[in-house]
C-alpha cells in the first residue's frame, strides 16, 4: 500500500477518533500496511502536531477529570489502555492539580445531592462512591465544607 494511502486512513481514522500513537500504529498494523508507511505517516502526522501522546491526555484529563469529574483512578487506567505512559498521564494531572480537585469535587457534591435525594444514609453514600473510585479523602473533604 502507498504512503499516501496509509497518511489518507491515518488522517481520517484519528479526525474521528483522537488516537493514542500506539493506538494509531496497532491501527493501521492491523489495515495491513506496511511498518515503513505507517512510520512515515506518523512522522508527517507528528511533524503537523495532529498527533501528540501529550496533546491527547492535556485533552483527555481536561474533558474527564476537570469537566466531568469522574474518579482519577478510572482515568488513569483508561489512558493506560489506550497505551498513553504513565509517567506523562501523572504529569498532566500533576500540572492541572488544581482544575482537577475541583472538578472532582464538584461531581462528588452531585453524586451525594443525587444519593441523598433518594433517602440513601452517609455511610452508604460514601461506600458508593468509593467503589466508584473517589478518593475517601476528596469524599471527606466535600462533605465537611459543606
Amino acid at each position: 500500500m502507498a504512503q499516501q494511502t496509509c497518511l489518507d486512513y491515518a488522517l481520517h481514522y484519528i479526525s474521528r477518533y483522537p488516537k493514542t500513537e500506539s493506538e494509531l500504529k496497532i491501527k493501521l498494523m492491523q489495515k495491513g500496511y506496511f511498518s515503513n508507511d505507517i512510520e512515515k505517516a506518523m512522522n508527517i502526522l507528528k511533524e503537523k502536531k495532529f498527533l501528540s501522546d501529550e496533546l491527547f491526555v492535556e485533552s483527555y484529563v481536561r474533558s474527564e477529570l476537570m469537566n466531568k469529574g469522574k474518579p482519577p483512578i478510572a482515568i488513569i487506567k483508561k489512558l493506560q489502555e489506550k497505551w498513553a505512559d504513565k509517567h506523562l498521564i501523572m504529569k498532566i494531572i500533576k500540572q492541572n492539580e488544581e482544575d482537577v480537585n475541583s472538578g472532582v469535587r464538584e461531581r462528588i457534591k452531585k453524586e451525594i445531592a443525587s444519593y441523598k435525594k433518594r433517602g440513601e444514609e452517609w455511610f452508604d453514600i460514601i461506600q458508593k462512591l468509593m467503589r466508584k473510585g473517589y478518593r475517601l479523602w476528596d469524599i471527606k473533604d466535600v462533605i465537611n465544607n459543606k
